[in-house]
């Protein structure tokens, strides 16, 4: 199951399980900026505020949070609901 286009409000439960917050202290716009602590500081990602996020913000996301099939997150984790 390779990188895909997602829903939003799925890609933000998908971090949401990872300690990836969003962060609302930028107030309301155009663009979402998540975040996540690490012990080498805070690292934030910034994507479009659309319905639909495009695969190379989601790609981008995976990489930016250390969420890669090379860090040991698999596509099939990553994208399948947890319970």
């Amino acid at each position: 199951m390779p990188n895909r286009s997602i829903k939003l409000r799925k890609l933000r439960q998908i971090l949401g399980r990872y300690d990836v917050l969003e962060d609302t202290s930028g107030g309301k716009g155009s663009h979402i900026k998540f975040v996540k602590q690490f012990p080498e500081g805070r690292f934030s990602y910034t994507i479009p505020n659309e319905a639909d996020v495009k695969v190379c913000y989601v790609k981008g996301c995976r990489r930016r949070f250390l969420l890669t099939p090379e860090e040991g997150v698999s596509d099939r984790e990553f994208y399948e609901k947890q319970t």
